[in-house]
């Protein structure tokens, strides 16, 4: 008995890693499939993904894309290097495969893979300090959440500061400052400067709380100098002088006489209906999580499984509550706003679930509180799932129809145009446009700023054309005749032709244009709201 004593530990201490190595194996693989779905089935939700990056990412690859005013030199909003961390891998892959559709999704895969990544990170570091409850809740959540399944692979500077925001939030909770320092100077150099809002609480607690004001500087310079250099002199030799990207969003969007209130100005309302349709229960409990926690704190509650006591969970959301106070007022709203904060909504809200939980078994006793607790998590995990994936899905399938209408164009020797009317902010990008296909914008009721072609030269990111402004006012240039058109991408709205309109329904017009490809495709004027927001099956 003594001998087989230290046997008998060693196997079941063998038996118990193996079953925690393959307990975060399951997370880690669940993650990556839930991410890579993003990845291969998500459309481009907002064209400024697509002319904004994706097409200078295409011009820096292969010598052809559209140029917005933001990549103009006299106003650089916009940084190349925040392009090359995507462009190497893509560059890498160019040696043995060069087919823009393959880039396009091998840069998306990357991306939901590197969320995934991140994501199981901070998985590990909430079960240490918050619990395997809260963590469960969370990683859940966040599998289900239709706004990280839209944010996880997108090629936009606001999914990068999401991703920062998984990091600073798990180096947070570990104590981790030179991590947390490090992510917020990179992310707000390269990235979109404004994302370092998110780290204001902390900072605060690490000036204030913790007193240690000498390593917050020391750190902030360091790391400043590390990413700030380089990403100055490479965006100074793309735009041909001196150029700090990160400080002319600044002046743009705050010193300037209008900001950036020229383009989609909503109600506040827009936010709210945003982030209900997207985060469904979250948004409900995370709005009602400071009340039950300062609940728990005057009645003395706590839950023995999470180290957080209430007030320090209060302090840890408060990114979310903070973001929320400065975008939502403001005039100018788009859903990429509200990426960086996105993993707050599950935090939130498998915070609030653990402790109203936790606080039911104190007050009701183990037996009694069984039932109603079951119920409780059962519902929220329910309509989580549900409306998770009837959102997902409905995003995958109802609104595809600009991806499918351009595979396999038809070979053709010379150049071919392919034209853009009233549905030139659907266009994915010159990734899915054979090599010699040109997009191009014909007339219609948009009177704004539309892209251009980058000047096709060695210097072409260095060259200032007369045609851009940062007034949104439109420009002849970059309109395209509709009699040179070989192809035109249109969406049929059932109305008969109208040639005096400036967006008529051009299937319409047989005599002019034949159908060679169509694809089903949601009219939001004529389809009930959450009908077309998720998918019900039949």
């Amino acid at each position: 008995m003594i001998e087989n004593s230290p046997s008998v530990s060693v196997k079941w201490g063998d038996d118990a890693n193996m079953s925690a190595l393959k307990s975060n194996a399951a997370v880690l693989f669940t993650l990556v499939v839930v991410r890579l779905q993003s990845a291969l089935w998500m459309i481009i939700s907002d064209c400024d993904e697509t002319y904004n990056y994706w097409e200078p990412l295409h011009y820096l690859l292969k010598g052809r894309g559209f140029q917005t005013w933001e990549y103009s030199p006299q106003f650089a909003l916009r940084s190349y290097t925040y392009l090359w961390l995507h462009g190497l891998p893509a560059k890498l892959l160019m040696l043995v495969v060069d087919n823009g559709v393959v880039i396009f999704y091998f840069v998306r895969c990357l991306l939901a893979i590197t969320c995934a990544l991140l994501e199981y990170r901070l998985y590990k570091v909430m079960k240490r300090k918050c619990g395997g409850g809260v963590s469960k809740i969370w990683l859940f959540l966040q599998l289900v959440n239709a706004g990280m399944y839209i944010s996880s692979s997108a090629l936009l500077p606001s999914s990068f500061a999401m991703y920062a925001t998984l990091i600073m939030l798990g180096a947070w909770l570990s104590d981790d400052t030179r991590t947390a320092i490090a992510v917020t100077a990179l992310c707000g150099l390269i990235g979109w400067p404004f994302a370092v809002i998110v780290s204001v609480p902390f900072v605060l607690e690490l000036l204030f709380k913790k007193k240690q004001m000498v390593h917050f500087i020391k750190n902030s310079l360091f790391f400043g100098a590390m990413f700030g250099i380089p990403i100055v002199v490479i965006d100074s030799a793309y735009f041909g002088t001196f150029t700090l990207a990160a400080w002319n969003i600044i002046r743009y969007n705050v010193f300037s006489s209008h900001g950036p209130d020229l383009y989609g100005v909503e109600p506040v309302l827009f936010y709210l209906k945003n982030m209900l349709i997207n985060h469904h229960v979250s948004q409900m409990l995370v709005v009602g999580f400071p009340v039950i926690q300062f609940m728990a704190k005057c009645v003395g509650a706590r839950n023995a499984k999470n180290r957080l006591s209430p007030m320090r969970s209060v302090w840890i959301m408060t990114p979310l509550y903070l973001w929320l106070a400065v975008f939502l007022f403001q005039p100018h709203k788009e859903e990429r706003f509200i990426f960086p904060v996105y993993p707050f909504f599950a935090l939130g809200t498998a915070l609030f679930l653990d402790q109203l939980l936790n606080n039911m078994r104190t007050y009701l006793g183990p037996v009694k509180s069984a039932l109603p607790n079951r119920v409780m998590a059962l519902t929220v995990f329910g309509i989580a799932l549900l409306t998770g994936v009837a959102r997902m899905v409905a995003l995958s399938t109802f609104y595809r129809a600009p991806f499918a209408v351009i595979q396999d164009l038809p070979q053709a020797d010379g150049e071919m145009n392919i034209c853009y009317g009233k549905e030139w902010y659907r266009f994915p990008g010159h990734f899915f446009l054979p090599d010699n296909y040109r997009a191009r914008f014909i007339q219609s009721s948009f009177n704004g700023m539309l892209p251009a072609y980058f000047q096709e030269t060695d210097n072409g990111t260095q060259i200032v054309h007369k045609y851009f402004n940062d007034q949104n006012k439109g420009d002849s240039h970059m309109l395209f005749d509709l009699n040179r058109c070989d192809f035109l991408v249109d969406l049929d709205t059932g109305y008969f032709y109208d040639e005096l309109s400036q967006e008529p329904n051009y299937a319409a017009d047989r005599k002019t244009w034949s159908v060679v490809k169509s694809a089903d495709f949601i009219l939001s004027a004529q389809s009930d709201m959450i009908a077309r927001a998720f998918y019900v099956p039949y």
